[in-house]
């Protein structure tokens, strides 16, 4: 069993959805009970994603007495023009999604660099210890207005410079395909079978 260490259930489907995940017994931290929630108050995706591992990790062995490898993720919308907010605070600058998009399309208003860039970290933690962490990152442009209807968070803003397509305009395998997301959560899957870390 590898928990995911993320109370967000959209980011949990899209990480089990991986093919990197495939074969692979994944539960969320939010199915243990009294789930405590955890402050993220690193001063990057890293340390956040570090702080979310080892909490839950140790948290798992004192509460439920078991010691599963327990994956955590940050990630953050990275807007050059913006000196890269909201970057670590991204997930907090608006109460829903749909606000902390419009926040970002209204700060971009009237600017020519739209540049922009998705930036994920995982941290694996084994027993309250970090094993190690991984980052992943894919550069895009942000749009004039939300579009498609796939993903969650930024999705909606963030061209894919390839296709000419926001992120909530691919499909799911595209999606995955392309992320930092993905580049992340491979890296960390693959330590887990390279390092014979019980994954069942």
């Amino acid at each position: 069993m590898i928990v995911i260490a993320s109370r967000n259930p959209g980011k949990v489907r899209e990480i089990a959805a991986l093919p990197a995940a495939s074969g692979l017994e994944i539960q969320a931290i939010s199915d243990f009970d009294n789930c405590p929630d955890i402050t993220e108050d690193g001063t990057n995706c890293e340390e956040n994603a570090v702080i979310k591992a080892v909490k839950y990790s140790l948290w798992l062995r004192r509460t439920h007495g078991i010691a599963p490898p327990v994956i955590s993720e940050d990630s953050g919308l990275m807007v050059f023009s913006l000196m890269g907010w909201p970057g670590v605070h991204s997930a907090r600058i608006a109460e829903t999604e749909v606000e902390r998009n419009w926040q970002v399309l209204d700060r971009l208003r009237g600017k020519h660099d739209r540049s922009a860039q998705f930036l994920a970290y995982t941290a694996l933690a084994v027993n309250g210890m970090l094993v190690e962490s991984w980052r992943g990152s894919v550069s895009g442009a942000i749009a004039e207005e939300p579009r498609g209807e796939q993903g969650f968070g930024y999705d909606p803003i963030f061209i894919d410079l390839k296709s000419g397509r926001t992120f909530a305009e691919l499909d799911k395998e595209r999606k995955n395909a392309l992320s930092h997301r993905n580049l992340a959560w491979t890296q960390a899957f693959d330590y887990l079978r390279q390092h014979h870390l019980p994954v069942r």
